[in-house]
């Protein structure tokens, strides 16, 4: 059986990149950053976080 974890979503914008983490406990948070690594690293932080 499936379970929706988090839904993520990436764009690209004139200043950089954001990136849109929504879970069921953390609800909607938004990461900004100059660069898509930066971004990608601050949502993998907060999942690791939030479920270990």
């Amino acid at each position: 059986m499936e379970e929706l974890l988090c839904n993520i979503e990436f764009e690209k914008t004139e200043d950089g990149y954001l990136a849109r983490l929504r879970t069921e406990m953390g609800g909607l948070r938004e990461y900004t950053g100059l660069t898509l690594e930066d971004v990608l690293s601050e949502v993998m932080l907060e999942l690791e976080e939030e479920f270990s």
